[in-house]
């Protein structure tokens, strides 16, 4: 039995129409823009020196070859070195007011730490001045000097023999300031006028 041609050609088509159709290939995905590491900053460090330091109602300002350091103790309101040498220190002492002891027995305690090599006390040399309304007392006095500090733990630093003493104490408004510069008497010489440039710095904080 022959079929018609239509009737072939109709059922090809059918099929062919049923067939379920190729899925349409995934687009491909766009290409992402290449990332960028992180661009590499660098913190500004903080101007050394930017704020004045205070005590007692007072500030200043040291320069050099006096150079801001941390204290060695939190006794210490401030604390300096002397450019070139690791010996000489300039210690701030702030107690709070009415703290600290009066003038007199401070300035027999600094001097009571040096020695002549006899073991007698050098008559130190005393004055008193006033910057801006400020009543400053001050002491010079040399000798071995046995009465260092050393950081927590540490063993007492060792007697400087020819050793110099520049000390200050000066009233503020919230009770004495005190800054007591020593180390050997060369750089505390080369010093000198620094120390003198800081007490005249001196004025009353705002």
């Amino acid at each position: 039995m022959r079929i018609p041609c239509l009737v072939v050609l109709g059922l090809f088509t059918a099929t062919a129409c049923s067939k379920p159709s190729e899925p349409a290939p995934a687009a491909a995905p766009a290409p992402q823009p290449a990332t960028q590491a992180p661009a590499l900053t660098q913190e500004k460090p903080a101007a050394s020196g930017s704020a004045s330091p205070s005590a007692g109602g007072l500030t200043w300002t040291a320069p050099k070859p006096l150079v801001s350091r941390p204290p060695k103790s939190s006794m210490r309101a401030a604390e300096y070195g002397v450019e070139g040498d690791p010996l000489s220190e300039l210690s701030v002492f702030y107690f709070g007011a009415d703290q600290g002891g009066g003038v007199e027995a401070n300035i027999s305690r600094w001097v009571g730490q040096f020695k002549q090599t006899d073991g007698s006390e050098v008559a130190p040399k005393r004055s008193e001045r006033s910057v801006k309304d400020i009543t400053i007392s001050t002491v010079e006095t040399s000798g071995s000097y046995g009465g260092g500090m050393a950081p927590p733990g540490a063993p007492p630093p060792a007697a400087i023999p020819d050793a110099l003493m520049l000390g200050a104490i000066a009233k503020g408004p919230q009770g004495s300031v005190f800054f007591k510069l020593v180390g050997p008497r060369a750089s505390v010489e080369s010093a000198r006028s620094a120390f003198d440039q800081l007490l005249e710095s001196l004025h009353k904080a705002e």
